[in-house]
């Protein structure tokens, strides 16, 4: 259940767990989180007996749900275990359990829950022989489903 308050919560202190993972370990230590998105496609209409010349939007399909991942990479291959179920054809679908913490750890604050979440995509980190920079990898999940609560 969200936690109402006044101000909003910062956004740095999160949990992420899914089967194969402990959420306290340090293969789960991701660093960031993107795409906790909802969307539909607009369609437009217009009938020829609209008394302007604009359309109308209205809603089509939902939107597929994609979350990007992201974390130092730290010699896991857990993730690409996963990944490989993806590339044979038969994804390895998982609920995918994403809790914002308070700024002082204390309490869950909003949990996002992934359903039938699989890869698709999993990105190496980019090497740069002159660079200093954090070498990190992107798992790219889709869902379908996800709930807020």
């Amino acid at each position: 259940m969200p936690v109402l308050r006044d101000t909003p919560y910062g956004a740095f202190n999160f949990l992420i767990s899914f089967e194969g993972l402990d959420p306290n370990s340090v293969q789960a230590g991701f660093s960031g989180v993107r795409g906790l998105d909802r969307g539909v496609d607009l369609l437009e209409y217009r009938a020829g007996n609209y008394k302007t010349n604009a359309p109308r939007l209205v809603p089509g399909r939902a939107k597929p749900i994609m979350v990007t991942l992201t974390r130092g990479l730290v010699g896991d291959t857990t993730l690409y275990e996963w990944m490989s179920a993806s590339l044979e054809g038969s994804p390895d679908r998982r609920t995918v359990v994403i809790q914002l913490l308070a700024e002082d750890r204390s309490e869950v604050v909003q949990t996002w829950r992934l359903a039938n979440a699989w890869p698709a995509a999993l990105e190496g980190p980019t090497l740069d022989a002159m660079g200093s920079a954090v070498a990190i990898e992107r798992l790219v999940l889709v869902a379908d489903d996800m709930s807020i609560g």
